[in-house]
């Protein structure tokens, strides 16, 4: 019997090579093995059925089938059953069916396909190979697998030249060792480079929270992103807002570029800038560069001006502090500030005013060398003035009632200032004024160790009581000569009072996104400006 085939398979491969001379000029497929060879006739044209461990060539490329017609007029062939295509041992397609045209060098693979080359494995239904340009389409799904990564998608095709897929339709990207998806529209990714870049609408999910972005890359090996339009972190603490993003997951580094804005539900603050950093493991945050912080409430809004703010939340340590430097500034309806620097405190509800720190309160000028203001509900309830206090106020004849001493604290009653207590050295000068008249009728000027002032409703003074050691003169109009009504170190500060529109107005749209190099912890020059005492027990 054996006999038999082996003459039957040289009488009809002799037969068919006759025929090959009348075939399409290319590259013949060539039939290297078969168990069983039958010459047959389909539509008029002479093929060949094989069968049992058939074996094709073709150049480069060796196929292999169960069964197969070799059509070799038309230089092709269909082939079923354990078919498998090898193509310089750098490719191999495998399927249950194989319909080959050998002058175009076009594959259709159909039903649990696989392609493989060194770098992943594609898994699909039907799959279309194109020899010559090595690429390889599918058109109702596939699923890759790249190491630790998977990719799937409805539609894409692969160079197995370039080692890229693009991808089209439902696109979902995996990474089980980061606990990553990404989900996209359009995806082109590199098993060479393992980098997934992603155009249009784009989602991704990590244990950080969720990034939407339009444009951008992802680099699986490293775990790094780059959005280059419209992007938005969102976690559980707060949202970024930017032009361009770069993060590093596994260092928890993000740098974002160009219309930045950061929102914190929880404080009910946004921060708004030209750029913004976070340090995820330090629990730090840098924002620079026109910038803006707007704190809401029910019924008033605080905004917040400097050229650097930085926010220190860490996980494990509830002291959450808010520094800004230098020349910050904030205004509300009730109250306006200027110092170089400053501090807040969220779990003590305190912000700290360092350097030369001004502080505007209805008709009050208020400073010091450091001021302490504690907030409840996000008003001012009390505040301390410590070295070199000084309150100042202009009655309506433009008179300056003043109030000085080493230190203050001054108490708040819906939003105004109600008490004064001064606390060494205390002096004051107070004019008194025939309202009717609109005129001076004279002017108080005291000397003591402590002082008590309180103040009407309408922010006018009420009574002043002196503690300890007493000395007041009352000094009629026509006595009252210019040195006498400035204290030492009185200094009228009204030009330096922030409006709304120089605080709220620092935002400027820029054309242009300029980046900035990869991220450093913050540095002692990072902390310039502060107070350095203070600094040091801030950061602490």
């Amino acid at each position: 019997m054996k006999l038999y085939f082996k003459i039957l398979f040289c009488f009809s491969a002799t037969f068919f090579l006759l025929q090959d001379v009348y075939a399409q000029k290319g590259d013949k497929i060539e039939l290297i093995q078969a168990e069983e060879l039958e010459g047959i006739e389909i539509d008029g044209l002479p093929v060949r059925k094989l069968r049992g461990n058939v074996i094709f060539k073709q150049d480069d490329v060796l196929m292999y089938c169960d069964s197969a017609y070799q059509y070799t007029k038309r230089n092709s062939i269909d082939a079923f059953g354990n078919v498998r295509i090898n193509q310089r041992d750098t490719v191999q397609l495998t399927g249950d069916k194989l319909f080959y045209d050998g002058n175009t060098r076009k594959a259709r693979v159909r039903d649990n396909v696989t392609l493989r080359d060194p770098q992943m494995t594609l898994t699909t239904d039907k799959l279309d190979y194109d020899l010559n340009t090595k690429i390889a389409y599918y058109m109702e799904g596939g699923h890759i697998v790249d190491g630790p990564t998977t990719l799937k998608s409805k539609k894409g095709h692969y160079n197995t030249n370039t080692k890229l897929f693009r991808f089209r339709d439902d696109v979902v990207v995996n990474n089980p060792e980061e606990n990553f998806v990404l989900e996209s529209d359009t995806l082109h990714y590199s098993t060479a480079t393992k980098i997934a870049t992603f155009f249009g609408p784009s989602t991704i999910t990590s244990d950080d929270g969720t990034i939407f972005a339009h444009e951008g890359t992802y680099n699986t090996i490293t775990a790094e992103y780059d959005f280059a339009k419209q992007a938005e972190v969102k976690t559980e603490e707060y949202t970024i807002l930017g032009d361009k993003i770069h993060h590093d997951e596994k260092a928890d580094v993000t740098i974002i570029n160009g219309n930045v804005k950061l929102q914190s539900p929880n404080d009910s603050i946004i921060i708004e800038s030209d750029h913004a950093r976070h340090w995820g493991k330090q629990g730090l945050a840098k924002v620079y560069g026109n910038v803006l912080l707007k704190q809401y409430s029910e019924k008033d809004t605080l905004f917040l001006t400097a050229d650097t703010l930085i926010s220190i939340d860490k996980k494990d340590n509830p002291d959450k502090k808010l520094i800004a430097y230098p020349k910050s500034k904030i205004w509300r309806s009730d109250l306006q500030t200027k110092a170089d620097s400053l501090v807040y405190d969220f779990a003590d509800s305190i912000i700290y005013f360092y350097n030369d720190p001004v502080l505007w309160s209805e008709k009050n000028q208020i400073s010091g060398d450091s001021i302490r203001l504690l907030m409840v509900n996000n008003n001012p309830d009390k505040m301390y003035v410590n070295n070199n206090s000084f309150i100042v106020s202009q009655d309506t004849i433009e008179n300056f009632n003043q109030i000085k001493g080493r230190n203050m604290t001054a108490f708040f009653v819906d939003k105004k200032v109600n008490k004064v207590l001064v606390n060494g050295n205390a002096e004051s000068i107070y004019y008194a004024i025939e309202e009717e008249k609109n005129k001076t009728t004279g002017m108080n000027k005291s000397l003591c160790s402590d002082m008590r002032i309180m103040f009407n409703s309408d922010n006018k003074l009420h009574t002043i009581s002196f503690l300890a050691n007493p000395n007041a003169s009352f000094i009629p109009p026509h006595e009252i000569k210019e040195p006498e009504t400035r204290l030492k170190g009185f200094k009228w500060r009204k030009e330096e009072r922030p409006s709304r529109e120089e605080v709220v107005g620092v935002r400027i749209q820029q054309n242009q996104v300029v980046f900035v190099p990869a991220p450093s912890p913050v540095s002692d020059k990072d902390a310039g400006g502060i107070d350095q005492v203070k600094a040091i027990e801030v950061l602490e």
